[in-house]
């Protein structure tokens, strides 16, 4: 019997996925440096190249099993930082101007739906440079 998906569900299914091929080996790890590629080779700066700092250190963090994430999430920041890296979108990332715009879409969109889970994030990330500032004196 075939299964409809709603997008919550199939985000979730794709956080499980990327679980189940293992967060810090393989497929969290090639999106994760596949994405910094990306950014390094581009001659120019992302407007929003924040957004997609902030989400690679989020799944980073997840992947090293130092933040936790729910299924959702990181099917969220997987297809998020895929979509930026994937050749062709909906509008080709080589047109100058507008190349971006899907993009940036994509991203304001998955920082909507992550809202919560990227303000733990930030709350995590000073409470752990306050601990490291503490152990360094």
């Amino acid at each position: 019997m075939k299964k409809d998906f709603n997008d919550n569900e199939l985000l979730a299914f794709l956080g499980r996925l990327a679980n189940k091929w293992g967060t810090g080996h393989q497929s969290v790890s090639k999106i994760l440096d596949k994405t910094r590629n990306f950014i390094e080779t581009k001659d120019y700066k992302l407007p929003f190249i924040d957004k997609v700092t902030e989400l690679l250190e989020m799944l980073s963090e997840y992947s090293k099993g130092n933040f936790k994430l729910n299924d959702a999430a990181v099917g969220w920041i997987v297809a998020t930082l895929a979509y930026l890296i994937l050749p062709t979108d909906l509008i080709p990332d080589f047109l100058p101007g507008v190349g971006f715009t899907d993009d940036a879409a994509a991203f304001i969109l998955a920082f909507r739906q992550l809202s919560q889970e990227l303000e733990h994030f930030r709350k995590w990330k000073e409470l752990e440079s306050e601990t490291i500032d503490i152990e360094a004196e």
